[in-house]
């Protein structure tokens, strides 16, 4: 199988159209340079040079590899230092997972000074449960996420930034004590539920929400009482708005997670980094 040295080798032999004078451009042997050549002609199913008195010349065959190669070589140079920037540079694309509500209160302290600092970095974001972020992170399909609780796997890293937690709330002034406002599909809602049903604390109805900020926006409004982490509610709540009274609460730990490939390049160190010494 040809290489990248053969097509190096051969493109000197074009210039010069002198064995031993490539060669020892080239600083190897005349039967390494001879070799490779011989290695390219079978590749190829065709003779690449004729020898004359005066060294030798290109046959046509030869002609129009020559001008393949050229190409062929730029490309993998491009390719080659597009791979080195990737680990030296900080720049390129971060795609970072993150759920909605957590993204209300992470984001703004990240980004601003990150991007101002690392001007040749962009970052895309993608909103969906933090189970679902982490899936993401550990398929490749997300360099990174902020997520909540996140699953312990052989290939992820995670790194506990700030904690928080999952209570029930209620504005003082509610106007409906039998209303129950939740996102159902968050595991964090579902074992608040259980708790809050031994304790006897019931309703008669229930509003359900995927969105945790319309819901802390109907918790402040009066609608009813709320299941809600403690950051989102003051994200969009006031003072009025109250944990019940002995209701049960949950610890959530808000993470970032990666895999080790992110932080071997140099965008991914640096965000880690940005990230860990803020918390």
């Amino acid at each position: 199988m040809i290489n990248q040295n053969d097509l190096v080798y051969f493109l000197e032999l074009t210039q010069t159209k002198h064995v031993s004078r490539a060669a020892e451009r080239l600083g190897v042997t005349q039967p390494t340079l001879s070799h490779c050549i011989k290695r390219l002609e079978n590749a190829v199913g065709t003779a690449l040079f004729i020898r004359t008195k005066k060294g030798i010349e290109l046959t046509p065959a030869a002609e129009r590899l020559r001008e393949s190669s050229e190409e062929l070589l730029l490309k993998w140079n491009e390719v080659m230092k597009s791979a080195n920037d990737e680990v030296d540079e900080a720049k390129g694309l971060i795609r970072l997972g993150v759920h909605t509500a957590v993204a209300q209160y992470m984001l703004p302290q990240v980004l601003p000074q990150f991007l101002k600092q690392y001007p040749e970095i962009q970052v895309s974001l993608e909103h969906g449960l933090s189970r679902h972020v982490t899936e993401k992170v550990i398929s490749s399909n997300l360099d990174v996420g902020f997520a909540v609780n996140p699953v312990e796997h052989p290939d992820l890293v995670i790194k506990e930034l700030i904690t928080d937690r999952v209570t029930l709330w209620k504005s003082k002034n509610a106007v409906n004590n039998d209303i129950l406002i939740v996102e159902p599909s968050l595991l964090q809602s579902q074992n608040l539920l259980q708790k809050l049903n031994k304790k006897g604390l019931l309703f008669k109805r229930k509003i359900e929400s995927q969105s945790l900020e319309v819901i802390a926006q109907l918790v402040q409004a009066g609608v009813g009482s709320a299941i809600l982490p403690e950051r989102v509610m003051k994200a969009f709540c006031d003072s009025s708005v109250v944990q019940v009274k002995e209701a049960p609460e949950i610890s959530d730990r808000i993470c970032m997670v990666y895999l080790q490939k992110f932080r071997k390049l140099k965008r991914g160190q640096v965000f880690i980094d940005f990230v860990k010494a803020l918390s």
